[in-house]
């Protein structure tokens, strides 16, 4: 007799994750879990890429900013353990600043740059000078402070000079600097300066409840510049516009406090986007506009909740969440089971292009490397996003993000996403699930692709599908050989439709099922299923569908239950089992034990060889997809160490633009 099969899918993902609801509940267009994935133009696909600039001194990396001279390109300015390097465009190369030397023990360092407009005379009075670009360095409390012009640095000691602290900001042409409850401002025009609070008759300092976490200047014009202060737990505003300091004791409000239930965690984590401020609050992250709505609601709207996942194994230290906008991303690193930043989550506010409102969708969390700070700027002309990291490897490397080749330094990205659960468009229970349509497009190169399904309520993730897909980049090859007439074609990304096997058929070759445990019924019959899809490599989810079939009607009577005399055991995945003991449990559950879900290791060593010279290079990768896409990426690992080596000890090759 033919099959009763139903069918139920999504065509577009501009919904986002959401980690946080079940995934019975999500609606269409949205998928419940993702790892290094966009979902901008309606498709899930594997993020932009990251692309290595170059690898800098070990140690403790403390922070870096980009130092704007007035005239010429910006200038690198970084920290590690404790000694400050400054690396001209494009910041391949560094050298020591030897003026400088902060504390080793540090958490992070603070930059601010600000510009100094009058100098000092001898007898204390003033004078007008050519404005000078200055860039003021802490390491939030331990060292003086110190300063770097784009020529010459160093510390500024003694009295009247900038008081040693952490955050700073500059705004109403004043530094502004924070050390634990207290706030200082220098003299108008001379951040380097400290000496007005002298001998006009106000107070030296501001006062707040409790250690000042964060500064951030909200600068409209002027005359009406204000700066926020930010501690753990509340936030206040300071009137900075007024220049003049006798002012400041008549100014009602002048200091006031204006969120006493939310403050920051982290001075990095603050970002600004189309008007909106973001920031990491000690629950989670808040805009400016949503910690307003708890002066008339009961809850404060966190805007987070949909990485739920995610949050929930966040480190108790949250100093170091650092933030980024580019475009319409706002990027979030956290410390996720960890004390390093291992996850970067993504919100895309535009997730397709329309000229209306759209809502903000978040992506997923991306993986790769450990961001410690991030920077968006325009150098040379052109916006760049930069991050740096403590990668994993113990090397403190900048980065480059957003590079259109979807590619981590020429390196496969391992992504995957998880899909919300499919009932066939109906509410009825126990379905069977029989296999799988899934349209991948974007493709480039070579790309492996594996596909696991499970029940919503129990089982693990099984496989029905691996393949690797091979789809030309160019026609360009090495040795091939060209000639005046070749033609050469570009040639464009890929799509393919692919069928995954049967579930039912498969079934009795899985271990560690939930059958008779969790439930009577084998787990392909369910009331709704979710698929699980793996890439390696450039390529894209642009819909599923998937196929059940409700022919088997059950018996419709009651029944009398009786206890279970036997424990049973499930593991976090939905594997189980009923073993006689935890022990027995134990050796059940380990991964050489069962089927799936099974990583694949793979260790490549490398060689290269150009003008006399060898380096090798060593990769190692684990694959949930297969044994050869572990392979695939341990070998261009490995390769582009070689790569790397090689181009350190080559001679230097400069053209000097002639024609043979």
């Amino acid at each position: 007799m033919a099959l009763n099969k139903v069918q139920d899918g999504d065509g577009i993902f501009v919904g986002g994750v959401d980690s946080d609801l079940y995934p019975l509940y999500l609606q269409p267009s949205q998928y419940a879990r993702g790892m290094n994935v966009v979902n901008r133009g309606g498709k899930v696909q594997c993020r932009p890429g990251y692309r290595c600039i170059a690898a800098w001194p070990e140690g403790r990396l403390q922070g870096f900013t980009f130092f704007k001279p007035r005239v010429g390109a910006a200038i690198l300015v970084f920290m590690v353990n404790g000694l400050v390097y400054v690396s001209e465009y494009p910041y391949r190369e560094f050298r020591q600043l030897e003026n400088l030397e902060f504390s080793t023990t540090a958490s992070q360092a603070y930059f601010c740059q600000t510009t100094k407009a009058v100098q000092i005379n001898p007898d204390g009075s003033l004078r007008l000078i050519e404005p000078k670009e200055i860039l003021v360095i802490q390491d939030g409390g331990f060292t003086a402070a110190a300063t770097f012009d784009g020529t010459d640095a160093e510390h500024q000691k003694g009295s009247g000079k900038i008081p040693v602290g952490g955050p700073m900001a500059w705004v109403g042409d004043r530094l502004w600097v924070a050390r634990s409850n207290q706030l200082f401002a220098s003299d108008p025009a001379d951040p380097v300066s400290f000496t007005e609070a002298l001998y006009i008759t106000t107070a030296a300092s501001f006062l707040f409840k409790s250690e000042i976490t964060a500064l951030y200047p909200m600068v409209s014009s002027a005359d009406t510049s204000a700066l926020l202060v930010f501690t753990r737990n509340d936030t206040s505003m300071i009137q900075a516009g007024i220049r003049n300091r006798q002012q400041w004791i008549q100014v009602p409000n002048f200091q006031r406090e204006i969120l006493p239930n939310i403050g920051c965690v982290s001075q990095r984590s603050i970002v600004a986007q189309g008007g909106y401020l973001w920031w990491f609050s000690r629950y989670g992250l808040v805009s400016f506009d949503s910690a307003a709505q708890a002066f008339v609601s009961s809850t404060i709207p966190y805007l987070d909740q949909q990485l739920g996942d995610s949050k929930a194994y966040l480190s108790p230290d949250l100093s170091g969440v650092a933030g980024a906008v580019y475009e319409n991303y706002l990027l979030l690193s956290v410390p996720y089971a960890s004390k390093q930043n291992l996850h970067t989550w993504v919100l895309d506010n535009s997730p397709i292009p329309s000229t209306g409102r759209v809502a903000p969708a978040w992506n997923s969390f991306w993986t790769g490397t450990r961001p410690v700070q991030w920077f968006v700027g325009t150098i040379m002309g052109r916006e760049r996003v930069f991050h740096i990291s403590n990668d994993s490897d113990g090397v403190n490397r900048l980065w480059e993000a957003f590079t259109p080749d979807r590619l981590d330094d020429g390196c496969h990205i391992s992504w995957w996403a998880e899909f919300r659960s499919h009932s066939g468009g109906s509410q009825g229970k126990h379905k069977e699930f029989r296999y799988a349509d899934i349209f991948l497009s974007e493709l480039k190169g070579t790309i492996d692709v594996a596909a696991f399904w499970g029940g919503t309520n129990r089982g693990k993730y099984k496989r029905i599908l691996t393949k690797r897909i091979l789809a030309s980049k160019g026609m360009l090859r090495f040795g091939r050989r060209l000639t005046t007439n070749t033609r050469i074609f570009g040639l464009k990304k890929q799509s393919r439709y692919v069928r995954t096997q049967d579930a039912r058929s498969a079934s009795p070759e899985e271990t560690l099922s939930s059958c008779d445990i969790e439930s009577p019924y084998g787990e392909w019959k369910d009331d709704s299923f979710q698929l699980l899809v793996c890439g390696s490599g450039p390529g894209a989810v642009s819909g599923l569908l998937m196929y059940m079939s409700d022919q088997d009607k059950l018996d419709d009577s009651g029944t009398v239950e009786e206890n279970e005399t036997q424990e049973s055991f499930v593991r976090f995945d939905g594997a189980a089992t009923r073993a006689v003991s935890i022990d027995a449990a134990q050796a059940e559950f380990e991964p050489d034990n069962s089927s799936e879900p099974k990583l694949f290791f793979a260790a490549r060593a490398e060689s290269i060889t150009a003008e006399g010279f060898t380096e090798v290079g060593v990769g190692q990768h684990t694959s949930a997809i297969s044994q050869e896409c572990a392979e695939k990426v341990a070998s261009t690992i490995a390769r582009r160490k070689a790569a790397n080596a090689l181009e350190a000890v080559l001679p230097k090759r400069v053209s000097q633009g002639g024609m043979s």
